[in-house]
């Protein structure tokens, strides 16, 4: 009876939970499918939190990426002291992941989602004339000007503060038709940085120096100092009168189109991100895997 109680304890152990069990897959570390899945899977949702935010504000571009890279680091960390090699190396992917998509979010809120979101802050005013006051306009964020309206080259001045060692040249040119040519008074500057000169002429336009659409650049209050000094030297230099609360302009073909096109090449960024990713997530996935079972 004795013996055979102990074979029977040795069959028992020899069928352990432990070892057949589903502990067992827990054990030994996450199937190669979530080592490349899941820390796609997060950046995606990361990319996809950035777009929808649709750059209202820049905490759900930052802050979605940071908490998955912080936390993803800490239980890592864990896993790695309690000598679970396989979850540390899962976490430091995902952490990985995260941060990967933490700054490409950022990098497209900077540069695409943050402009469209500012582009539709303001009013938008169509057909307006160079001549109307630029106080009325004060609060627009875009202008599309009447026909007929263009840069007037022949009155740009360059402005270069020879104090700064950057040599940067602030250039302006007032915005006019055939009707406000001949006058002094202006109300709307088409403005930018490092694009006229003698022999270049006035490029600081987008869409040519016909182009009839414009982002606010500055107002008279908010101007840098350099292009206050450029406006004061095309007064002198061209007998040029500044209209109060003048506007500095960003010259565009169209302010709708451009303001669409900043939000789709935002997602297209993503998107592209996101596919050549789980590329990378497939190569770095499978060799991860690999080495949490060595």
């Amino acid at each position: 009876m004795i013996g055979g109680d102990v074979g029977s304890q040795k069959d028992f152990g020899s069928h352990s939970i432990l070892r057949n069990g589903p502990l067992t897959g827990q054990l030994a570390g996450p199937r190669m499918r979530d080592f490349i899945l899941v820390p796609w899977l997060i950046a995606v949702m990361i990319l996809l939190i950035t777009i929808l935010s649709r750059g209202t504000a820049a905490f759900w571009v930052m802050a979605p990426g940071l908490v998955v890279c912080g936390v993803s680091a800490i239980v890592a960390w864990e896993k790695y002291r309690n000598r679970e090699s396989p979850f540390a190396i899962f976490f430091i992917l995902c952490s990985i992941s995260g941060f990967a998509a933490f700054i490409v979010s950022l990098v497209t809120y900077v540069h695409f989602l943050q402009p469209y979101h500012e582009l539709g802050l303001g009013a938008t005013y169509l057909d307006m004339l160079p001549s109307q006051s630029a106080l009325g306009a004060s609060d627009a964020s875009a202008i599309v000007f009447a026909e007929g309206t263009s840069i007037d080259t022949s009155r740009s001045y360059g402005f270069v503060d020879g104090r700064t060692t950057g040599g940067t040249i602030y250039c302006v040119a007032p915005v006019s038709n055939h009707w406000t040519l001949a006058e002094p008074g202006v109300q709307f500057f088409a403005a930018g940085m490092n694009c006229c000169g003698k022999l270049t002429g006035f490029g600081c336009s987008q869409g040519g120096t016909g182009a009839r659409g414009a982002t606010i650049l500055a107002s008279e209050e908010t101007a840098d100092p350099g292009f206050r000094k450029a406006i004061e030297g095309a007064a002198v230099a061209h007998q040029i009168q500044p209209g109060t609360g003048y506007l500095l302009l960003n010259m565009v073909k169209d302010p709708m189109e451009m303001r669409t096109d900043r939000f789709d090449s935002a997602v297209r960024l993503l998107l592209i991100y996101a596919f050549v990713y789980l590329w990378i997530s497939c190569m770095v996935g499978y060799m991860a895997h690999n080495m949490s079972k060595t």
